[in-house]
Formats: C-alpha cells, structure tokens, sequence
C-alpha cells in the first residue's frame, strides 16, 4: 500500500426499497480451500479462474503476491512486509454490499487493510484505511487499532492477538452510507463506525459512491508487520438499481421588464430511482464573436520572492497532476465565449536543485465539468518535451484545438513526474483562494483540494493558469442557478432556482441560453433545458416605489439603508452582475461597499416579498 499523507513538510443498517426484490448475491466466496499451499494466492486464484486477486502493481506471482498457508489444519493467506495483496470489487456505483473476512494477527505483529474507490495504484482513491495493533503508518501500538473513513482517525478498535478477529463492512451505495462492524474472539458482534460512503479517507473530498478494490498490506517493516486472511466473501444484498431523473419545466420562458428580476424552480425529481441521484449543471451562453485580444484567468499572484516550492517525501519518482478550477461564475464577465487557447506553468529551478525527474515531461490538460465536483471530459492535451521546458519562467503549451469557455466549470491541470527530494508543486506564497489548487498522484483517482486544511501551512495559490483569445460576451450572467450540483435520495426530488434579471440588457430583445445537466441516469445522461428572456419595451430603471431610503448617494465607501420590515439586497453592477446579498436585519443598515467606481442596483425586498430597485453611484 503506497498511501502517502499529504503534504510531508446511520448507526441503523440501511436497507434500500429493493432489497426484499432478490435474494443475497454472492459474488465472491474465498476459503483459500482449493489452493496449494505454498503457492502464490494471485497466481492461484488466477489458474483457477478467479480473476478477483491481484497485487498492487498488478502482478500476480510476483513478491506483491502473498503465500497460501496451512494454519492450525485450515488454508489461508499468510500475508508478509512487501505483500501488497488486492482484492477487485468489479467498480461497483449503485447497490448494497457486505464485505467479510477474518484476520488473525501473531504475537506482537501488526496488520493493515483498505478499501478503495478507485484502484489505480499510487493513484488510488481510498475510502477506508484500518490498522491493526497501529495507530498509523509508522506506529506499532499492541492492542490498539485505528480507523480512517470520512475522516482521518475517526474511530478506533481493541484488536487482539493469536485469535482470528472478523470484520465486516457493510457499503450501501444507493444511500451513500458505509458502517464498519467488528467481532472479537468470543464476543458479539459490534458496529464500530458509520459514515459517509462517498467521502475519501481522511474526509477531506467528495469522490462518488464507486466500491473498485479492498487492499490488505503489512506495511510497517519485516520485524513487525505479518497476518492470515480468511473466509473472505463479497455479497450484494440488493437487486439491479438506477437513478432515474426527471426535470420540469422542460423549457424556460419569461418575460420581464428592464432592471427588473424573476426567479423559476426546476424539480428534479429521482421518484421511481432505486438509487441516489447525481446531477451537475450550468448555464450555457453558446459562442463567443471570436477575437485576437489576449488574456489571462487565474487566482494567483505574479511570481516574486514569496513563491513556494513544496514537494512530496517520496522515495521513488512520482506521478503528478496539479489542477485549478474556474467556475463558470468566475470568468463570466471577463472571458465567456472565449477559447483557450494555452496555458502555462510556473516550474522552475531551485537552489535544491529542479523539481522535475530529469527527461520527463509536462502534460497539460483542459477538463469539463464533471460530477462529485471532478472533472469530466478531457477536453485538450498538450505534452511538452523535457527539452522544451522553461527552468527560469513559465512554461506555455499551446493546445492544437481551442476550448471554448461557454459557461461550465472548466478544470486547467500539469502533470509531471516529481523527482526524488524534487519540489515541482509551485504556489505563490500568497492566500490560498477557494478552487485554485488540486491534486491527484499516481495518474488516476480523485483530486484532493490543496487548501490550508490539508497542508502543513498556507501556500497560496498554484502558479497555473489559462490563457484566452476572443471578445468576451457582455451579459452573460442574466440567468443564475442556485447551485451547481446535488445528489437526490431514492423517491426524492431537488429544487433549483433559476434567476433571471433584466439590469444592463437591452430592451425589447430576446436572450437565449441553455441549462446544460450531467447526470448519473443511465437514460439521462445529458438534458438540455433552454431558457428563452424576454425585456419588455415598458419598465422602469428604479421602482416608483421605494422600499428603504438610500444614503448618501453619490457614496464613496459606505452606504446606508433605511427602512421597515426590510428583510435583504441584491447588489448587480452595471453588467447585470450579482457582486453580492446582503441580508437586512435593522431598520438602518450601514453596508460597505468594497467596488470599483460605478453604477450598482439595490433590489431591496422586505419581509412581505416585496421588492423595489434602486440605483446607487459609487464615486471613489
């Protein structure tokens, strides 16, 4: 098991509705019975055609591969320090399982296991991590056992020795809950830990409900770490199981008078689903006018002397893929219906030496939005060559097929392989900002936030950025979503608001988009919702009525509502913008406004759902 922390420097058993619709499945049933003893367990289970065990490099027969053993007149998996022994659960995203097995652990030994969302090697994705007469990777602790699922550390067990102790772990991913149960020598059986399924390890990240692969590794030294397996057995509980979404309206329709707003519900509804409901979605402003001006989305600071340089404490070189998210929110006013066009990397040479494996290279890569806020489609690939990359600035890649930014959250991402004591992950020593910086290993998996929270310290932001050709579009952010994601429970439903404001546009004209959804529904798996505005000819640039007295107005830094009953505003810029709600809890209310000099709308609603707008000049 390859795990490495980052950075170096309910309790109730959950049945879904279908349960009683089948009998127990069982899709894996191991006793090691049938084997030689002596011989390779992988290796065995192959030649009997059990394609189930593997090792964690994939190489059955080979020294990851544990013995087949005879213990006290029974056959079992005699698991030594160097065996990295895999059990594959076929990537299993809707029904509910029960993992079971027995382990018994020697006098003064210790034992670990996994469980995996994805396998993929050093880029796995781990969804549970127990240690057995540990309480960590590195600590031998007799008697004492720890658990890391959906949360680093977040329950602990009494292991013993010389007795075979048995586990089982029961996952229901149709309602996204896993619990750990435990049975002593001689006593009954108790639940120990209950969490969230699609949550990693150490809770820090969101990943998807997938079941690919149990792990069992001695992983401490060869003084230290051994233990027999047993009895394993892999059974589904429920029958075949789906989402299945549904979304009303079909179509959005309205009509609205200038500086004016209205919002719509969208339903979607997972009635006759026997699984959870995963959807992701995002407003589509279609095609840009295209253009030759040039510029820049990014979170961080110029390079300067703050820079960081971090790296991992690895013992052998890495695979490494940083990454920066870019909501659709986050370039609407500055680059929708651009296209990017490259994007670059600030790798460069320390006094340590470069942070790079010598002859390896950048891999750069534009990704869509995706579900469980990872990316989706890989959208464009740019490999620059160890020879052509910059050691003292930014390294460009320009991509062969522009990615147009339409409105959905774009992911911008560098992989490179990370040399032994190497620091290739570069920030720019500033404050980290919410979604600039990910990271997954290994080529594969999830990624993981590069925040303070999983850091020894704050970093900053990823030196990486994308660079855009084109006009960007003006009044792109007439139509809003209340959210961009939701997972819906079996025979449940979702509401998302659709907001839409007429301020900045154009009278007597039609705007056009499209609410673009990805969902998990096999039948579903992509819906199409167009939204059709119209602005009447009649309005009123700032109601006739006034819900609150605004002062003063021209204001420099601070303004101040007065009114009754006022319950909260919407500040929108002259762009149609939303810069921010504020909600009202006094009849005077001072705001500071934290702008640029400018026109801004205050649509003021009061405690009765009435609302008025009014404009408000900031001079600086």
């Amino acid at each position: 098991m390859k795990k490495v922390s980052l950075l170096s420097l309910a309790a109730a058993l959950l049945l879904g509705g279908n349960l009683m619709a089948q009998e127990p499945q069982v899709l894996i049933s191991d006793g090691f019975e049938s084997y030689t003893v002596g011989n390779k367990i992988a290796a065995e289970a192959v030649a009997a055609g059990n394609d189930w065990w593997t090792t964690w490099s994939n190489a059955p027969g080979g020294s990851e591969d544990g013995v087949v053993a005879d213990f006290d007149g029974t056959k079992c998996g005699y698991l030594t320090y160097g065996v990295d022994q895999v059990l594959l659960l076929g990537d299993e995203q809707s029904g509910i399982y029960d993992l079971e097995f027995d382990i018994l652990v020697p006098n003064g030994k210790n034992a670990y296991f996994n469980i995996l969302h994805d396998f993929n090697g050093s880029g796995s994705t781990w969804a549970l991590e127990c240690y057995l007469h540990m309480t960590g990777s590195g600590t031998h602790a007799p008697g004492q056992g720890t658990i890391s699922a959906g949360g680093s550390n977040a329950a602990s067990i009494t292991p013993v020795y010389d007795a075979w102790m048995h586990f089982r772990l029961h996952v229901d991913t149709d309602n996204d809950v896993a619990e750990y149960y435990y049975t002593a020598p001689g006593e009954e059986e108790q639940l120990i830990h209950s969490w969230t399924w699609s949550l990693n390890s150490a809770g820090t990240a969101t990943v998807g409900r997938k079941l690919a692969a149990m792990d069992f590794f001695p992983p401490q030294n060869a003084a230290n770490s051994m233990y027999y397996l047993d009895n394993f057995s892999y059974t589904k509980l429920s029958g075949e199981s789906i989402a299945h979404l549904t979304f009303d309206p079909e179509a959005i329709e309205a009509d609205i008078e200038v500086d004016d707003f209205s919002s719509v519900d969208l339903t979607i509804s997972n009635a006759e689903g026997t699984t959870i409901g995963e959807w992701t979605g995002w407003i589509d402003f279609g095609s840009g006018e295209g253009g030759t001006a040039v510029s820049q989305i990014n979170y961080d600071a110029e390079p300067n002397t703050e820079t960081s340089l971090v790296g991992y404490n690895w013992e052998t070189p890495t695979l490494v893929e940083v990454a920066t998210l870019f909501p659709g929110s986050s370039y609407a006013g500055a680059a929708m219906g651009t296209s990017i066009i490259s994007a670059q990397y600030y790798m460069v040479e320390s006094s340590s030496g470069f942070g790079l494996e010598e002859n390896t290279p950048l891999v750069f890569r534009v990704y869509s939005q995706g579900l469980f806020g990872q990316p989706g489609e890989l959208l464009a690939e740019k490999t620059i060559p160890y020879s052509e990359i910059n050691h003292e600035d930014w390294t460009v890649a320009t991509f062969d097929t522009p990615v147009e930014l339409t409105g959905f959250n774009v992911w911008i991402s560098c992989e490179f392989t990370q040399a032994v004591g190497g620091h290739g992950i570069v920030f720019d020593g500033a404050s980290y900002a919410e979604n600039s910086g990910f990271i997954r290993t290994g080529g594969g998996g999830a990624f993981e936030p590069l925040s303070p929270e999983n850091l020894s310290e704050d970093y900053g932001c990823l030196h990486l950025r994308a660079n855009v050709q084109g006009t960007p579009m003006q009044n792109t952010t007439w139509a809003t979503m209340s959210r961009p994601d939701g997972s819906i429970l079996i025979g449940q439903s979702d509401v998302v608001s659709i907001t839409l404001n007429s301020i900045g546009l154009e009278e007597d004209h039609t705007y056009e988009a499209s609410i673009m959804f990805i969902t998990n529904d096999p039948e579903a798996e992509s819906v199409i919702i167009p939204i059709s505005l119209h602005v009447g000819e009649v309005g009123v640039s700032e109601s006739e009525t006034q819900l609150a007295s605004i002062y003063p107005n021209p204001a420099k830094s601070q303004v101040t509502l007065e009114g009754e009953n006022l319950n909260s505003v919407a500040i929108y810029n002259v762009a149609g913008q939303l810069v921010r709600i504020v909600k009202l809890d006094n009849m005077v209310n001072n705001i500071d406004m934290n702008v640029e000099s400018g026109v801004y709308f205050f649509s003021i609603y009061d405690n009765n759902g009435n609302n008025s707008v009014q404009r408000v000049v900031i001079a600086k």
